[in-house]
């Protein structure tokens, strides 16, 4: 099973210099936990999650609107392909401890979002991945390691 067959296409996103408050509109809206960054080429420059925005606007004294989506926006991208096994999905999963990976195609652009959740429920019918599957979440659902940054304004 490919990337393809399972990730959501055409998923919100935001640019660097909009106000993070677009970015939780667009959660809100999609109802989703992340929107990634692109650049002016539709490439994948950083991600926002939903707790990234809750830590933000908890230890800042500014309001969504006065914050840009790039000055929080995660840099080191882990990104997969449309073409890639969602075995190998699993294992940069695990790996990075993520749950939800950027879908860039073939020219790096962003083509979608795939999460654990969009594999779980298709190791429903594939019993193969259920196993592996299984072993991410798990994985994931462990805590780790507080490592506490500086936020500087």
């Amino acid at each position: 099973m490919k990337v393809k067959d399972l990730m959501t296409g055409d998923p919100g996103f935001t640019h660097a210099d909009e106000q993070l408050a677009a970015a939780a509109d667009i959660m809100w809206q999609r109802d989703c936990g992340v929107v990634p960054v692109v650049d002016a080429e539709m490439k994948v420059t950083g991600m926002i999650t939903d707790r990234d925005i809750c830590r933000t606007l908890t230890s800042r004294n500014k309001k969504a609107s006065e914050i840009k989506a790039g000055e929080i926006a995660a840099g080191d991208i882990v990104s997969c392909r449309t073409d890639d096994k969602i075995t190998d999905v699993l294992k940069k999963m695990r790996k990075n401890h993520l749950r939800r990976l950027p879908v860039v195609n073939g020219d790096k652009k962003l083509a979608g979002i795939i999460s654990i959740r969009d594999i779980v429920f298709a190791s429903e019918r594939k019993k193969a991945l259920r196993k592996k599957a299984y072993s991410t979440l798990l994985q994931l659902a462990k805590p780790r390691s507080i490592v506490l940054h500086e936020i500087s304004e």
